[in-house]
């Protein structure tokens, strides 16, 4: 008997805690359940409720895995009116280490996000480490 969370962890369907398999998608919880903790985070950006993305968000931020940066602005994109969540994206993009890619994914959203507080939040943020590239040269 294969244990998960009460939900379908492709679809997030409701599921049996005791079903091998989600009856609305066909996934198998057992292969599911052996994913990459980071796969599993990034999935986890779809989930249809806030609460579970912004612990994905947090996670994804303390990690910093530049892999991902991808998955969060997409994740900012598809849910544009979650202004908090949105700056919670924006928090974990500062924090990847890949200049390259850290000031692609914030230009990304300054330039494309419909919400004025996260295109302004992200212009800081490039703006702040544009200035710090000036005092460290």
């Amino acid at each position: 008997m294969n244990e998960h969370p009460g939900f379908c962890l492709s679809c997030f369907m409701p599921l049996s805690q005791e079903a091998d398999a989600c009856p609305v998608c066909g996934a198998s919880m057992a292969e599911l359940s052996g994913r990459h903790y980071q796969e599993k985070l990034v999935h986890a950006l779809l989930h249809p409720l806030a609460d579970i993305r912004m612990r994905s968000i947090i996670a994804l931020g303390w990690r910093a895995e530049p892999e991902t940066a991808d998955a969060l602005v997409a994740c900012a994109l598809r849910h544009p009116i979650d202004v908090v969540q949105n700056l919670e994206i924006l928090r974990s993009l500062d924090r990847m280490k890949d200049e390259t890619i850290r000031k692609t994914a914030l230009s990304t959203l300054q330039a494309r996000h419909p919400a004025h507080a996260v295109r302004e939040s992200a212009a800081r943020m490039l703006d702040s480490s544009q200035r710090k590239g000036e005092f460290d040269a």
